[in-house]
């Protein structure tokens, strides 16, 4: 449900505005996800994470 949850993206509101809907109940405007990336594409030690997850996890 995490990724289904999503905010209000106009700044009209004075706090953050949840839903689940894909426009904003109280002002109409489109909502964006509110969860952030799981990770960065980017990540330049992504990999050597992974590598010490699995080498915990398996042994």
């Amino acid at each position: 449900m995490k990724a289904d949850i999503r905010v209000c993206g106009a700044s009209v509101h004075e706090r953050p505005r949840y839903t689940l809907a894909e426009t904003c109940p109280d002002c109409g405007a489109e909502t964006e996800n509110s969860a952030p990336a799981p990770y960065n594409p980017e990540d330049r030690y992504g990999e050597y994470r992974r590598r010490v997850k699995r080498r915990e996890r398996d042994g």
